[in-house]
């Protein structure tokens, strides 16, 4: 875990309950992989789901006028590592399909390990994800889940197909990372705030905001593979365009110039050094301010959402969180 938190110590502290419980699961099982698993648990993520989950507990919590008790807080870390867990897995399987190189600057799985492997780590980790929910969700809250799983591999199919077509689809783009990121951090908010016996009304404002912090977060992901750097990033700048992937910034650049971006695009697939020279064109172009209006849209939406809920810490963090999200370099 990064020193992200570090303005937040309630929610730091979660998250040191949160990791040290993924790796003592990992340390203490037997499957074979969970070393190599656990580097990329302590590799530096900002455990931005987990987190998502301490607040939307924290708002049922103040609904109950209640402090965290010792079984409350046990029951929230674990749902915050089942979400990590899930997210870990979703993060390797990517990996391979993307044929990814690096991960929060170390080599991704599959490089080290191999696919087949990599692949059944991810496996183990969603196997491990619904063993902790079967334990500590109520049955009808996990259904939540299942439905996000289902969502997410339906949105990574679409993506799959449409590589190195790189159409420039606003609409399948926004429908594509509904599905991968939005319906997490939705999710993540949502059941934290479930569990702990947050108002009908305002675990549906959490929901809602959580969509549309996890559609700016990824929007600003993708202008962030454009724009910083491998060492800020800890992976490959301009590493969509090299897996065939038509984001944002891409589709608003071809948009105002794809009489030029077109024909190197075409020639991606064999020729991966034109990469620099798609980059270039395309911060020739307004494309980037544009796609950074569109985030900052839909953090003016979770920002209306967060208004809905009540005054207090809670709602003051979460603010915090959803600002800090949209001007972060990493």
């Amino acid at each position: 875990m990064t020193d992200y938190w570090k303005d937040f110590p309630d929610i730091a502290d979660f998250l040191g309950d949160v990791e040290a419980l993924i790796l003592s699961i990992l340390e203490n099982s037997t499957f074979p992989l969970g070393e190599d698993i656990g580097k990329l648990v302590e590799s530096g993520g900002k455990m931005l789901r987990p987190a998502l989950v301490f607040v939307g507990g924290e708002f049922g919590l103040a609904r109950n006028q209640k402090k965290w008790t010792r079984k409350q807080k046990d029951i929230l870390v674990h749902i915050a590592a089942a979400m990590e867990l899930l997210h870990t897995a979703t993060l390797i399987h990517d990996d391979i399909i993307d044929r990814a190189s690096h991960r929060r600057g170390i080599p991704t799985l599959h490089q080290t390990l191999g696919t087949t492997n990599a692949i059944l780590a991810g496996d183990w980790l969603l196997s491990r994800t619904y063993r902790i929910i079967a334990q500590y969700v109520q049955p009808k809250h996990a259904v939540v889940l299942s439905d996000f799983v289902s969502a997410i591999c339906k949105a990574e199919i679409n993506q799959d197909l449409a590589k190195y077509s790189f159409v420039s689809s606003r609409r399948r783009y926004l429908q594509t990372i509904a599905g991968k990121t939005a319906e997490l951090f939705s999710l993540a908010l949502h059941i934290g705030a479930l569990e702990t016996g947050c108002s009908a009304a305002n675990t549906q404002a959490l929901r809602r905001t959580g969509y549309n912090l996890g559609m700016a977060f990824q929007i600003i992901d993708d202008i962030l593979d454009y724009e910083s750097s491998i060492e800020e990033l800890k992976k490959p700048v301009g590493n969509d365009i090299r897996e065939g992937l038509c984001t944002l910034p891409l589709i608003y650049a071809l948009q105002e110039n794809e009489e030029e971006i077109r024909p190197l695009l075409s020639a991606i697939h064999t020729r991966p050094d034109i990469v620099e020279d798609v980059l270039g064109l395309v911060l020739q172009t307004k494309a980037i301010e544009r796609a950074q209006e569109d985030a900052t849209h839909y953090t003016h939406l979770a920002h209306m959402e967060i208004g809905r809920l009540p005054p207090g810490k809670p709602r003051h963090d979460l603010e915090l969180i959803v600002n800090s999200l949209l001007v972060r370099t990493y």
